[in-house]
């Protein structure tokens, strides 16, 4: 039944996108932090001030998803943003500034899973749900779970973390435009 609706291929397009950042920021950023020459007590703290700051992205998106019911314009625009703020984080000379960048990343990255699921639950049908997710779920994160391999082999090639960092930045906006044929109906 999903194997043919293009509409629910999107879905899983579109997260391994937002899974490969956060599989990728997962695994890298404490590194690229020690190498920004932090001290340990800093590279904890911009380890986790990303994942603190998802958690208002979540509440805010997930709110004006629900006010507008432009659900899949909130999740393309917080994808496309995330991605912007990543890449701001690799033009700036300041290690503290590159780190409040990718904090205020995951403000936008939070607001990308709530909205996204709002959505697969009008595209999966109710009686395969679980297998729906599922597959979405599965997919995305196969996809998303090379990150770490990617950004370590970029890493390895050029001695630095900014092209790991810009195969995020192009994994999230191409991976966006997964979402725009949704844009009219959710």
């Amino acid at each position: 039944m999903l194997i043919r609706d293009g509409r629910f291929w999107l879905l899983p397009i579109f997260h391994s996108g937002t899974l490969i950042y956060l599989w990728g920021i997962n695994a890298w950023l404490p590194s690229y932090l020690q190498a920004r020459q932090f001290s340990l007590g800093m590279v904890s703290f911009y380890s986790a001030l990303p994942f603190a700051l998802m958690i208002p992205g979540q509440i805010f998106f997930a709110w004006l998803g629900d006010r507008t019911r432009k659900r899949a314009a909130v999740c393309f625009a917080t994808q496309i943003l995330t991605g912007v703020f990543i890449y701001l984080a690799t033009r700036v000379p300041g290690a503290d500034l590159s780190a409040w960048l990718i904090a205020v990343s995951a403000f936008f990255w939070g607001g990308i899973t709530p909205p996204l699921f709002a959505i697969s639950s009008e595209i999966v049908p109710r009686r395969i749900t679980a297998a729906g997710f599922g597959l979405f779920a599965g997919f995305a994160n196969l996809m998303g779970s090379s990150a770490p391999f990617v950004i370590g082999a970029l890493v390895a090639v050029t001695g630095d973390f900014e092209a790991g960092l810009v195969f995020l930045v192009l994994a999230l906006i191409v991976t966006a435009f997964a979402m725009l044929p949704l844009i009219r109906k959710h």
